[in-house]
């Protein structure tokens, strides 16, 4: 038996590619149309490859989608992600005549380096996105948004979430280093999430007007509807 990772985070990334091959495969023939490689064989055979993933380096994990501490990261990932992604669309209007203070805070805050990833279901850059955001917000900056009429509460949610959030610090640590899986299954794992990604990317605005369908190829919502 392969050495096989039990971290949460890591299963649910695996789950979550599983779901989403399994969306691509229903969808196929129409998704077929966007690029040339995408036809049924390709479908199916993506498909059996995550489930052979799963099977070799997963099967003894599973239950921990389960787990209390699992659901527990799941609605703390929800809830600083929900309130990140308020701030961002308050500060676009209220800071809309003053492009420069707004790219200094998107850069400080870790908005241009993580938000993109984030909001697309990168759970290890929302990870980085928290603790960026709590480490380098000062008064001075808190107060010249609060000030525009940005409740503060938003600021609390983000910065709480950021503490709790170190608790998890080592689920984090081993979906980025994968220590726990031998080199061929970091490889084969990697590959299949760059893969889904890039599906998730394409799909994601071809069904731009289908919202049900839109939902399917979105990362973050499959993770966390597990």
């Amino acid at each position: 038996m392969e050495t096989v990772t039990t971290c949460p985070t890591s299963t649910a990334t695996i789950l979550a590619c599983q779901k989403i091959a399994k969306s691509f495969r229903e969808n196929i023939y129409e998704l077929s149309r966007i690029r040339k490689e995408w036809d049924p064989e390709y479908a199916a055979s993506l498909s059996h490859w995550v489930n052979e993933v799963i099977e070799k380096y997963y099967a003894e994990s599973l239950d921990s989608i389960d787990d209390k501490r699992y659901r527990e990261w799941h609605e703390l990932l929800i809830s600083g992600l929900q309130s990140i992604k308020i701030l961002r669309a308050v500060l676009k209007v209220d800071f809309k005549k003053d492009k420069s203070f707004l790219k200094d805070v998107f850069q400080k805050l870790g908005y241009n380096e993580y938000f993109s990833d984030a909001k697309n279901g990168d759970h290890l850059s929302l990870y980085k996105f928290l603790i960026t955001f709590s480490e380098n917000l000062d008064e001075e900056t808190r107060e010249k948004i609060v000030q525009k009429g940005v409740p503060d509460f938003l600021f609390d949610k983000i910065k709480d979430a950021a503490r709790q959030i170190i608790h998890y610090r080592k689920c984090f640590e081993t979906l980025e280093s994968e220590n726990e899986l031998n080199n061929h299954a970091q490889k084969e794992v990697a590959d299949i999430y760059e893969c889904i990604q890039d599906i998730c990317r394409i799909a994601v605005a071809y069904y731009q007007f289908d919202p049900i369908l839109r939902d399917e190829f979105n990362f973050y919502k499959v993770l966390i509807n597990l």
